[in-house]
């Protein structure tokens, strides 16, 4: 039992006492026990429907017999009928639709019979105001919810569909993907990767004789290291391809190794320094990766076009940005270094331009220079 329940019941009597003290016709005290009768079923209407509308109907019943029906009754009686059939089951409202239609009949012919004319229907109309017209209502009401329901139980199906199959496409996305990177490391392997072996053996076997000038063998050494080297980092591009996605994947080339890259350059004759301005500090991968690479070509290029030539790569760590620049005297030859973007600018620029940034290359006051700028 709710206080809600309880005030309405009291409500429901109270109105019905100020109908009677306004002067609605009260014949006799009958009609105040139906009254308080009618105001206890909505009492317990909640927790015993059909408790409760039985004691509706008799009540109004028993007014009926007695003398004018109270308007409380009626409209007690209409409100459980309405609650029951909401709230029930479609058996529910077909019972008591049956049962209403059945008490307009009744209520028809007693009017036939104590009018004794065509008007005594007018009673039965009336008794279908406050028993057909609810249980349609409400059976209406709950027709509309449940087709609601199902149209949101649809809807769901439907989405879960679409997402399914959003995740089945993105499936074979990534198992198309994987199966390339398959292909791709294969094909690495089997082309690049061997060919470089091929190298590193034979510069090997040729340093083990000894009929080699310090030039020759500076020279296989210097093959043998970049085959090695260059064996390494195909091996471990290809272990990249091959890594699952959400695996941990090898270790990528990082800024914090440039020493080591300008050190190499060294030892294939290209003067090279490298200057660190600013606090270096931890960045995404992404950007590691792409200035490592940046300079990596830069100084080949620098190397490549112009031998012998110093070469100075300055890194700059800003607030906000990540410098990366290399600089090179021009060498006599006009076309040395390509004024259109070669491969190898191009690669440096699309770098640049996947984490954000901006590559420019080209000749200044007598050197050839290459600077790029990353957003961090």
């Amino acid at each position: 039992m709710r206080w809600r329940d309880l005030g309405l019941a009291v409500g429901a009597f109270v109105g019905g006492l100020v109908l009677i003290w306004l002067g609605y016709p009260l014949k006799s005290w009958v009609g105040l026990a139906t009254l308080g009768a009618a105001s206890f079923s909505v009492l317990i209407l909640r927790p015993f429907r059909w408790v409760s509308l039985t004691v509706a109907y008799v009540a109004l019943t028993v007014d009926w017999i007695v003398g004018t029906p109270g308007l409380v009754p009626i409209f007690v009686l209409a409100n459980a009928l309405w609650e029951i059939t909401e709230k029930g089951s479609a058996r529910v409202g077909r019972a008591l639709m049956i049962s209403s239609v059945t008490t307009v009949l009744i209520f028809s012919v007693v009017g036939l019979v104590k009018a004794q004319e065509l008007d005594g229907v007018l009673l039965g109309v009336q008794a279908a105001l406050f028993t057909v017209v609810p249980v349609d209502t409400a059976m209406t009401v709950r027709r509309h919810r449940q087709t609601a329901a199902a149209e949101r139980e649809r809807a769901s199906a439907e989405r879960e569909r679409a997402e399914q199959t959003a995740r089945l496409a993105e499936l074979d996305q990534r198992a198309a993907v994987a199966a390339e990177r398959t292909r791709v490391a294969r094909d690495l392997h089997d082309l690049v990767a061997n060919d470089l072996s091929v190298i590193a053996l034979h510069s090997t076997a040729a340093l083990a004789r000894d009929d080699h000038g310090d030039t020759t063998r500076r020279s296989l050494e210097l093959i043998r290291k970049h085959s090695v080297d260059g064996l390494a980092e195909m091996r471990h591009l290809i272990d990249v391809l091959r890594a699952d996605e959400g695996a941990d994947s090898p270790a990528e080339a990082r800024l914090d190794q440039l020493a080591a890259l300008v050190d190499r350059v060294r030892e294939a004759g290209t003067p090279a320094t490298l200057t660190v301005d600013g606090e270096a500090r931890p960045l995404s991968s992404a950007v590691e990766l792409a200035g490592y690479r940046i300079l990596q070509e830069a100084l080949t290029n620098a190397g490549r076009h112009a031998p012998g030539q110093p070469v100075e790569a300055i890194v700059r760590y800003c607030p906000d940005v990540l410098t990366l620049t290399v600089e090179n005297p021009l060498p006599d030859t006009a076309d040395a270094f390509p004024l259109v973007g070669g491969a190898g600018l191009v690669g440096m620029a699309e770098r640049a331009a996947l984490v954000g940034g901006s590559l420019d290359a080209g000749p200044q006051e007598g050197r050839w220079r290459v600077h790029a700028s990353i957003p961090l």
